[in-house]
């Protein structure tokens, strides 16, 4: 029987939850290599001209074989906006990108064709968005062996056209990516009329998300990821939900001056969710808790109904947004049934487990 997430939500400010894995310290970054401008394909754009598709590849040298994919879509309204920096936009993307790489990611920052004033509402140039990005998948699906990477755990992400690119294209494409980042992303008609961010349907098989989002926002505003954000807690889908209290659009660069210290912030909260969803190690065997089955691994809170139990975990719950936790059966074998209520509907209660051993 398909497992299914627990409801869990992340409602409180912006933090980090850091459950079986963390970011590496600055101090211990490694050196990354960047390979610019790599052409992924060729398409015809809005000009009927025939464009190079280009993206940046960054990643640690060194011999490794099952790096997760982290793929970066810039934004811009879909009419503007690259994968690098830019004066607009400030180093956001290559940070980002360095960021994964440091942590083990192979990551690729994606140019995709863009249509300036696109017309309504821009439905064939998020078509062609997204194509463009199923086009870049194969090519580095093609190019694994020399990114030594995994192509089973893939993460899409980016910001405003492109946080909307990236909910689009994974919810499209149901198994290709194993979650999605959106950062303030929506989809044309922007402004003040609350618009949906996702075109596809949410069902069951919609991957995890992970949303940040300002909530003073003026071009996507902040609702438009909190309806996101209930419509999958209602269909079972695992999500976070991380306000920006106060900010508007494009938070990281205020009035020409790039804020590092919350784009640090941001891309660790990244890091961390991504981590999540791709996993250091495979699925633990699930732990029977109450009447139904746990799942113990990547930081989740999984239900099934089979499964045998023989492993050490503690699991633990919050009733401030994960602020802090308290145990509920900790560093206990459980190899049978164990008494726990499972209160996940209320979204203020919310509970993880730790595999201590197997």
């Amino acid at each position: 029987m398909k497992t299914n997430y627990a409801s869990l939500k992340n409602t409180g400010a912006l933090a980090l939850l850091i459950l079986l894995f963390c970011a590496r310290p600055a101090s211990a970054q490694p050196s990354v290599t960047v390979e610019t401008n790599q052409i992924y394909g060729q398409a015809v754009d809005y000009t009927g001209s025939n464009v190079d598709l280009e993206l940046d590849a960054y990643y640690v040298a060194g011999g490794q074989t099952n790096r997760p994919v982290m793929i970066l879509t810039h934004g811009g309204g879909f009419g503007a906006g690259d994968k690098g920096y830019t004066t607009a936009q400030g180093n956001f993307y290559p940070d980002m990108a360095t960021a994964f790489a440091t942590n083990g990611y192979a990551a690729f920052s994606l140019n995709y064709r863009l249509w300036p004033g696109c017309p309504g509402g821009c439905t064939d140039e998020i078509a062609m968005a997204e194509e463009d990005v199923m086009t870049a998948l194969n090519w580095i699906q093609t190019n694994s062996v020399h990114y030594g990477i995994d192509t089973n755990r893939i993460v899409i992400g980016g910001d405003s056209a492109g946080g909307g690119l990236a909910v689009n294209v994974s919810y499209l494409n149901l198994r290709s990516f194993l979650a999605c980042i959106s950062l303030w992303g929506g989809v044309p008609p922007y402004g003040t009329v609350v618009h949906p961010v996702n075109l596809s349907a949410v069902t069951s098989e919609t991957p995890p998300t992970c949303f940040i989002h300002g909530t003073a926002d003026t071009i996507v505003p902040y609702a438009i990821s909190v309806d996101l954000s209930s419509n999958l807690t209602a269909a079972g889908v695992y999500n976070e939900l991380h306000p920006l209290p106060g900010d508007n659009h494009y938070p990281v660069m205020v009035n020409g001056i790039y804020q590092t210290n919350l784009v640090s912030l941001i891309i660790r909260t990244m890091v961390t969710f991504a981590n999540l969803e791709v996993g250091g190690k495979a699925t633990a065997a699930p732990v029977h808790l109450g009447g139904k089955y746990l799942h113990a691994a990547n930081g989740h809170f999984i239900f099934d109904l089979n499964g045998p139990t023989n492993f050490t975990v503690a699991v633990e719950q919050s009733n401030d947004h994960m602020n802090s936790w308290q145990p509920v059966e900790t560093d206990q074998l459980l190899n049978g049934a164990v008494l726990v209520t499972n209160t996940a509907t209320n979204i203020t209660q919310v509970f993880r487990a730790r595999v201590i051993s197997q």
